[in-house]
């Protein structure tokens, strides 16, 4: 499973709120993308906005699974894409709750 992602980071003085996701399909960094997504959140519901798939008419079911994914990481209760309206299982385990502090710097937390 996907660990859970923090939407809002303290670094030094600041405080960084994550409402909106660029997203690449790409298999390496800096090569062209097939295609190209803006998921942009408003408290608990992503919507996915903007999908421009490079080489066919639109984004295929595994596409959507990926959002559907990123979406749960970030603790999300729904997303939505065009019509469509996907209800997320949002059950916290100590596990997500666990993996949600931000790694590495000494100067990020996380915060409520």
């Amino acid at each position: 499973m996907t660990k859970a992602i923090s939407r809002c980071v303290r670094m030094d003085n600041w405080i960084f709120e994550i409402k909106m996701v660029r997203a690449l399909k790409v298999d390496s960094y800096g090569k062209p993308y097939e295609a190209i997504a803006q998921l942009n959140i408003n408290g608990d519901f992503g919507y996915l906005d903007g999908a421009l798939p490079a080489h066919q008419d639109s984004f295929s079911q595994e596409d959507i699974e990926t959002f559907i994914k990123i979406s749960k990481a970030l603790n999300l209760q729904s997303l939505k894409s065009g019509e469509q309206s996907i209800a997320l299982d949002t059950e916290k385990s100590e596990d997500k709750t666990r993996s949600a502090e931000p790694s590495s710097s000494r100067n990020v937390k996380k915060i409520a």
